[in-house]
């Protein structure tokens, strides 16, 4: 599927010889959950979380930790204003240093099984 993903600019997805999915690659990978960035830090990102959280165009923000980072998973509904005030919002606080930052984007592979596995209703 990695190929595919490479070479390819619409992709037909059949499940048991039935047509599950078909739309142009960059729709597919996109996924069908909205627009995620993900952001690893170290420090205190409370300030930044309120900020952040305030923001409409932020719907909601996953939280999980590990080994001193905290990884955020950022659901937006405005993918513009996202891209120009995410992240300098985060680093309004000196404390936070960011280790990543991006757009959540999937692999051919990865929507591949859930569409397959049927973990989703695909409207594609």
């Amino acid at each position: 599927l990695d190929d595919v993903q490479q070479v390819s600019d619409t992709v037909a997805i059949l499940n048991h010889g039935e047509l599950v999915a078909q739309a142009p690659m960059e729709e597919l990978l996109a996924g069908n959950d909205g627009t995620i960035y993900t952001v690893v830090m170290e420090g205190d990102p409370s300030g930044a979380q309120a900020r952040v959280t305030r923001s409409e165009w932020v719907s909601s923000i996953d939280t999980t930790s590990m080994n001193g980072r905290i990884t955020w998973r950022v659901h937006v509904t405005d993918e513009e204003v996202a891209k120009s005030d995410l992240l300098r919002l985060i680093l309004a606080d000196e404390d936070i240093k960011v280790i990543e930052f991006g757009r959540k984007q999937y692999e051919l592979e990865e929507v591949f099984l859930r569409i397959v596995e049927g973990e989703e209703n695909v409207q594609y």
